[in-house]
């Protein structure tokens, strides 16, 4: 007997309830002593097998709960009761016991030991066949859910699939109409910008060009024989680098026109990958750049143009201190010379005489190298980099600077760094970003209390060497921090405002960079980044 069918006894006159757990004892059947309470519970919660009630024992229900509980059984249950009764009692009739409890045996007392056992194994037995109606009730009606699940799946995987295919169909054609717009644009967008499309074999056979570059019998040239021969060999290296490596390709080179003119043309293409990673097919386009590298051509020029008119513009501003300079190793001269003259004729030695002429020929070479370091600088010429040594530009710069620098009272401080540092370089443009750079931090401590410019260098960043021009002065205003390198941008009421816009314009054809920080003390740094070359590079002096 499982935990839903207990079997309750309710008999509360005497022994009797004992006497019943007894008798069911010995027929192997469990059995309890419950009130009347308990057996209405046991109804509600489904768990009842059969209830014995004496007829004392009716009169503890409570009617309307019990039939309320009875009444609230799901449509398989019908618990069973068996109520032993007096013929002479009065308490409930037959018809008033069928008609509350529904399902009912009746025993008359004195109570017969077989008669009771029989009873309750009847109504076990039928509670029994209750519960596996219930089971088939609750699995028929799973499978039913189960039906109407699947049923609403398959209509919901039938619509789902419907949409699909309609989207599907949709996208379809969304996608033709943009595949069909695409070429278009692609076919127009080739059109307007001159470029050819072109297309290769995955070993780099070609396999078609634009129309205008095909032959007359239809059939593709053979590019190679229109290609300029100085131009053949680096344009098949790289070609057959890009093949083996399976790397986008990108050459400049000269082609012969229909005209029978060569003119530059550049040439890109890339792979189209399979699924395996291999080329199944180079892409590419072929485009005219003569006349952009003419303009670069004309651009370069413009640079040289306006870095020799800043160096013109520089040396103008020199020019009154190098004629104040150059007057004290002349004057010098003058002074041996009329000392010759006075030694003559009252000391007839030599010795004096060599002295006299040692000192005039120290001031005029002197003089002269002065006059060298500023023919440089304004000598105009094509631009020649070199391997130069980074310490020497500066020291030569420095000293140039340092003739304005002794007349204001500024103190130049040099802290170069002691491991030689060689950068391909054109020796005077680097100079001249020094000396402008040297010459706008003495204005900037002219009306400082301490006047002093530090210019320094190092190789901190990999592959680049700086060069760091210090000053004491108030520094740049924030406002106009942001617009230092930029044309025709300057503070000073003469000033053109070309300086540093000419200066970053050389550094950055050198390949570096030049910037702007605050000092911690308050002045201004200036610095740039040159191209440091390798250290076996021959170096010039």
């Amino acid at each position: 007997m499982s935990a839903f069918d207990r079997l309750l006894i309710l008999a509360p006159r005497g022994r009797d309830a004992q006497v019943i757990v007894d008798q069911l004892a010995g027929a192997d059947k469990v059995a309890s002593i419950a009130t009347a309470a308990e057996i209405v519970e046991a109804v509600r919660g489904g768990v009842l097998g059969v209830a014995v009630v004496t007829d004392e024992g009716m009169s503890g229900f409570d009617r309307a709960a019990l039939a309320g509980a009875l009444a609230d059984q799901p449509p398989w249950s019908d618990v069973p009761f068996v109520v032993l009764t007096r013929r002479e009692f009065g308490g409930w009739t037959r018809a008033q016991l069928v008609a509350l409890l529904g399902n009912v045996t009746i025993l008359e007392r004195p109570l017969h030991r077989d008669v009771l056992i029989s009873s309750v194994r009847s109504a076990l037995r039928a509670r029994a066949r209750q519960r596996r109606s219930e089971a088939y009730l609750r699995d028929r009606e799973a499978a039913e859910a189960q039906v109407r699940e699947l049923a609403a799946t398959l209509e919901a995987r039938v619509l789902e699939r419907t949409d699909a295919l309609r989207r599907a169909l949709a996208e379809r054609d969304q996608s033709e109409r943009r595949l069909r717009d695409s070429e278009a644009l692609y076919r127009y967008t080739v059109e307007l910008t001159g470029q050819t499309p072109w297309t290769a074999a995955a070993d780099g056979r070609l396999l078609s060009i634009g129309s205008h570059r095909v032959g007359a019998a239809g059939a593709a040239p053979d590019w190679r024989q229109l290609v300029h021969r100085d131009d053949l060999k680096a344009m098949l290296d790289g070609w057959a680098v890009a093949i083996a490596s399976a790397q986008p390709f990108q050459a400049e080179f000269r082609a012969r026109g229909a005209d029978g003119v060569f003119s530059w043309n550049r040439a890109r293409a890339a792979p189209r990958m399979a699924a395996d990673g291999t080329v199944m097919r180079w892409y590419g386009t072929l485009e005219n750049i003569d006349d952009r590298r003419t303009a670069a051509t004309r651009l370069r020029q413009l640079q040289a143009e306006l870095i020799h008119v800043s160096r013109l513009s520089a040396m103008g501003a020199m020019a009154s201190t190098l004629a104040h300079e150059l007057n004290q190793p002349l004057a010098a001269i003058t002074n041996y010379v009329r000392g010759i003259r006075l030694i003559l004729p009252n000391h007839p030695e030599d010795q004096p005489i060599r002295d006299a002429l040692d000192a005039a020929d120290d001031s005029a070479v002197r003089a002269g190298e002065i006059v060298r370091r500023v023919r440089e600088l304004v000598t105009k010429g094509e631009t020649a980099r070199r391997a130069e040594d980074l310490a020497t530009l500066v020291r030569e710069a420095c000293s140039l600077a340092m003739i304005d620098a002794r007349l204001s009272g500024i103190d130049i401080r040099m802290a170069l760094s002691t491991a030689p540092i060689a950068v391909m370089v054109d020796r005077i443009q680097i100079q001249q970003v020094l000396l402008n750079l040297l010459r706008n931090a003495a204005e900037a401590v002219a009306d400082s209390g301490e006047r002093w410019i530090r210019v320094s260098t190092n190789m901190r960043a990999p592959g680049f060497a700086h060069v760091l021009v210090e000053d004491s002065g108030p520094g740049v205003a924030a406002t106009a921090a942001a617009r230092l390198f930029g044309s025709f941008n300057t503070t000073k009421g003469d000033g053109m405002g070309m300086g540093l816009s000419i200066s970053r314009t050389i550094i950055e054809a050198h390949g570096g960079s030049i910037w702007h920080r605050r000092a911690p003390a308050g002045g201004a740094i200036f610095g740039f980044s040159l191209l440091r070359t390798a250290a076996n590079a021959p170096t010039a002096h």
